[in-house]
């Protein structure tokens, strides 16, 4: 399997190049193009691959996905699919090796083989304060994750303590923990900075970051959106 990035950051395209036999899963809507020379296989909610219903319910109301995903496998000769994601913005290819996690929002995965195992993982109330989604995406297994961003992506490979705002976090690695404080001294401060609540990251691990925050952008432009017409 081959995958390359093309047109970063702002509208990136994912083309995987996949020899004979091969697969790849991504979300239902990621799909470009596809050559002639894959087979398209739609996996729904109680697919035992995808961890069966419940799980499936959890990563698709609280994780940010939906409940069917696409799998594009390669016949005899080979072939090509391209993928991308909603909103503009970069992709980056996470190599996982076995032996490691991965904790992805759920609105920022887009594809990957089936040697990659998705579950879902709850934040517990800290996803709650933090304003953002309850559960994390924790991808593990081998091989190429391919994951999103509303903007470029900023990889930070973190040895001690970074703070992050909750609206710029793509992903990050086993080794980062984290918890939600405020940005500022006091609640009255935070509030005014605009910020409010943020991420503390500490650790040692890769962390993956948006430049622009896709809930931010929709409240923009949806306060200059005309009123619904019932």
């Amino acid at each position: 399997m081959d995958i390359d990035i093309e047109y970063r950051p702002a509208h990136s395209l994912a083309v995987v190049r996949l020899a004979p036999g091969e697969s790849i899963t991504a979300e239902s809507s990621a799909m470009v193009s596809m050559s002639n020379g894959l087979t398209l296989t739609t996996d729904g909610p109680m697919s035992r691959k995808r961890g069966g219903f419940l799980k499936n319910l959890g990563r698709a109301f609280l994780g940010g996905e939906t409940f069917f995903t696409n799998t594009f496998e390669a016949g005899g000769r080979g072939g090509e699919v391209t993928l991308a994601p909603t909103l503009c913005g970069d992709m980056a290819i996470h190599a996982l090796d076995g032996g490691e996690k991965l904790y992805i929002q759920g609105s920022s995965y887009v594809a990957a083989p089936d040697s990659v195992h998705l579950n879902t993982k709850w934040q517990g109330m800290k996803g709650f304060f933090s304003g953002e989604s309850l559960f994390f995406l924790e991808a593990t297994g081998h091989g190429p994750v391919i994951i999103n961003a509303f903007g470029a992506i900023d990889i930070v490979d973190l040895d001690g303590e970074l703070i992050v705002d909750t609206g710029h976090l793509v992903a990050f690695t086993e080794g980062l923990s984290y918890e939600v404080t405020k940005a500022g001294g006091g609640w009255i401060s935070s509030y005014l900075s605009g910020e409010g609540f943020v991420l503390r990251m500490r650790g040692t691990g890769r962390l993956y970051l948006q430049t622009r925050n896709p809930s931010e952008y929709g409240r923009l432009v949806g306060r200059a959106l005309p009123p619904r017409q019932e």
